[in-house]
């Protein structure tokens, strides 16, 4: 199952600029994969809260 979420278009172009920087390209190879890290540590994060 793939769904779309949207996010807001100047938060998308700091996400951009961010894994385009040559040393965060290591870790991110694009902006969908920073994406999906940063919601799975957000998601980690509220899970152990409750």
């Amino acid at each position: 199952m793939v769904g779309v979420v949207k996010i807001d278009e100047d938060l998308l172009k700091k996400v951009q600029r961010l894994v385009k920087n040559k040393y965060m390209k290591i870790k991110y190879s694009n902006a969908k994969q920073f994406v999906n890290i940063a919601v799975l540590d957000k998601l980690e994060k509220e899970i152990k809260t409750k």
